[in-house]
């Protein structure tokens, strides 16, 4: 079956469907972005049927709950800094998966990361797209919810430490506040997290994963297999080839002799010692 759709707002676009239709909303101020991402779209994924254009937050509410779409391609930066978080705020009633779209947001990407959601870095290309669209096929069943809800508290909250991170696990995601996380090893090519009051979750990604996601929440990879919370160190003792560092809960983890120098002066910047 061939079916045809116009988006409203870009009159001059037409998409070709078969079989089972993804109903999505573009919320993008830009009429570049827009032109951009609707020819790719119509190019190379017939399913996508484009129902509406927004530039605004305002349109955009009105026509995410009017539509009710399966897909959202969202600008973080619609009308001022962070406006497109302000979209998933009034359509939280609207169970859609969400791509972001952003230029440059450090903060922004931070956040989106830490909620296991996806986003596209302009400018984007084709497989980027493509990539995009295919984490969307794998997860559109289950929803993202709890995903979002997860960024929006983020986004909301000025304490870091309050913060919470979707870890992959088998079968699905955990949200664990990041202050919970004691330190994180390696256990070949997986994660194993140790929380605090003795929890422990495993994660299906590598340390070298989860030290670039914690990397600006002051977590520090002293040795190839631990990544540690700097927050819950008690102690710094001999032992090892760089010493052994005192976690809270009664953990522990060596330091390796070519990370010692570095950790110390991570301490120090921090104003957990004095300068060395």
């Amino acid at each position: 079956m061939k079916t045809t759709a116009k988006a409203e707002g870009n009159e001059n676009v037409t998409f070709v469907t078969f079989g089972f239709m993804i109903k999505t909303v573009i919320v993008e101020n830009e009429q570049l972005q827009v032109d951009i991402l609707t020819r790719m779209l119509a190019e190379h994924h017939p399913e996508i049927v484009v129902l509406a254009i927004c530039p605004t937050i305002l349109e955009a509410v009105e026509k995410i709950n009017l539509h009710l779409p399966h897909l959202v391609f969202l600008d973080i930066n619609l009308d001022e800094d962070g406006g497109g978080f302000q979209v998933l705020e009034f359509t939280k009633s609207v169970n859609y998966e969400v791509i972001f779209t952003t230029s440059y947001s450090d903060y922004a990407i931070r956040a989106i990361k830490f909620s296991a959601l996806d986003f596209l870095l302009r400018p984007f290309g084709e497989d980027d797209l493509n990539e995009a669209l295919k984490k969307y096929s794998n997860i559109r069943t289950n929803g993202s919810k709890r995903n979002i809800e997860a960024l929006l508290h983020n986004v909301r909250q000025t304490d870091a430490s309050m913060q919470k991170v979707g870890i992959p696990v088998l079968g699905g995601l955990d949200f664990i506040t990041i202050s919970e996380i004691i330190l994180c090893k390696s256990e070949n090519n997986c994660t194993d997290f140790h929380l605090t009051n003795k929890r422990r979750i495993m994660a299906t990604k590598t340390l070298k994963w989860v030290d670039e996601l914690m990397r600006d929440h002051h977590f520090f990879r002293v040795h190839d297999s631990y990544l540690i919370n700097l927050n819950h160190i008690k102690k710094y003792k001999k032992g090892g080839e760089g010493g052994v560092v005192e976690l809270t809960d009664q953990k522990e983890a060596d330091v390796a002799r070519r990370r010692k120098d570095d950790f110390l002066k991570a301490l120090a910047d921090l104003k957990m010692i004095a300068n060395r």
